[in-house]
């Protein structure tokens, strides 16, 4: 029987900039963080109503903040303030920020470089590309994702090193301090996903690396050489035990190979999604999206991925597309328009609609045009 094609979309216009989302059954709320580039201080966490997409409170923080985590159980929501060095936690049923957990302090990042051994045109070229955006001094890692883990109550976020290894920062919520820096991941980490059952957090970075971390003792379990480049973000099926993916296929090679001190030799041409093993991370399945795929969402009961795709970075006019994959038989069931960047993805209640951030081209940033949430009802 032919599926329908999703054409029911709904769209709000909410704030200047939106980053990531998550949906609250406890609260039967959607929570969007919204950075501002301008202001750091009137940054907010958007409280929309998922039925009506009403704005019904925007909830104050004192810097930007981006990636997004839930403890549903405790009403708590974590939030990764990538440029500042911290985790922001929300109380979502009091909508008000109740603490910020430090992760590292800031350096000078010359310093940082010639006590890691850095010197000579290696780091000629991380001080020159650093210097283009005005950067001396600043914090070591940058945050994007982040998950929580239940059992355990620990929070897990990657840290992108520039210029040094990656790192993953563990955070004990019920403390509210930071438990663990595990050091070792390579060229920029990024991706993130949990396998809450067997006791596994899966970590991708920007060379074709995929690790296992156990979530309990810390430890990094297993290391793999991956047939994909760019393991930006990742989702766990545990019926099948897979692990699906985006490989973005952005042009990265001078800051890889000044990283690795040699040239990187491609392994996939990016601009997809994959299937991995996660048992031993080797390739099940690649389907071609668009250009420059980013978020991904997967509904196991439907067998259905949903990706986004930007289709350009720093482009005029956008024209990014979600496409929809059927990963019972890895193949593409449709592209739906979404102008002009899709950005992140998260289901509502039962699955039942996906919430999406939209994000400006760039003559919409310089027109001062506010971005997107689109709702698009599922069947």
């Amino acid at each position: 029987m032919k599926q329908e094609p999703l054409t029911d979309i709904q769209r709000i216009y909410p704030a200047k900039t939106l980053v990531e989302l998550v949906y609250s059954a406890s609260q039967q709320a959607l929570f969007v963080s919204s950075p501002d580039w301008e202001d750091e201080g009137q940054s907010r966490v958007l409280r929309i109503n998922p039925q009506t997409l009403a704005v019904e409170e925007e909830i104050s923080l004192q810097v930007k903040g981006f990636g997004v985590a839930l403890d549903d159980h405790r009403g708590h929501l974590y939030l990764s303030q990538g440029f500042n060095g911290t985790v922001a936690v929300v109380d979502i049923a009091a909508n008000r920020p109740i603490a910020t957990i430090a992760l590292m302090q800031e350096i000078a990042f010359k310093q940082l470089y010639q006590r890691e051994g850095i010197v000579g045109e290696r780091q000629a070229f991380l001080l020159r590309e650093l210097e283009r955006f005005g950067v001396s001094e600043g914090f070591p890692w940058k945050l994007r994702e982040l998950v929580f883990d239940p059992r355990s109550e620990r929070l897990f976020l990657p840290g992108l090193g520039l210029g040094i290894d990656s790192v993953l920062f563990v955070v004990d919520t019920r403390k509210r301090q930071l438990e663990k820096i595990i050091h070792g991941f390579g060229y920029n980490v990024v991706g993130i996903t949990l396998d809450e059952a067997g006791r596994r957090v899966f970590v991708s970075n920007m060379q074709g690396q995929l690790f296992v971390v156990d979530p309990d003792s810390l430890a990094v379990v297993s290391q793999w050489e991956i047939e994909v480049d760019q393991l930006l973000n990742m989702v766990y099926d545990p019926q099948q035990n897979r692990i699906f993916g985006v490989d973005q296929g952005i042009d990265r090679s001078d800051w890889r190979n000044n990283h690795l001190e040699r040239e990187y030799v491609a392994r996939s041409a990016g601009h997809q999604v994959f299937a991995l093993n996660a048992d031993n991370g080797d390739v099940i399945a690649r389907m071609a999206t668009d250009e420059v795929p980013i978020g991904l969402a997967w509904d196991g009961e439907r067998q259905r991925l949903y990706v986004a795709n930007r289709k350009g970075i720093r482009v005029d006019i956008g024209v990014g597309t979600l496409t929809v994959f059927d990963t019972a038989r890895y193949c593409l069931l449709q592209t739906i328009p979404m102008a002009p960047h899709p950005n992140s993805l998260a289901f509502g209640k039962d699955k039942q609609c996906l919430f999406i951030t939209v994000k400006n081209d760039e003559t919409m940033i310089k027109a001062g045009l506010p971005e997107c949430v689109a709702r698009m009802q599922l069947r």
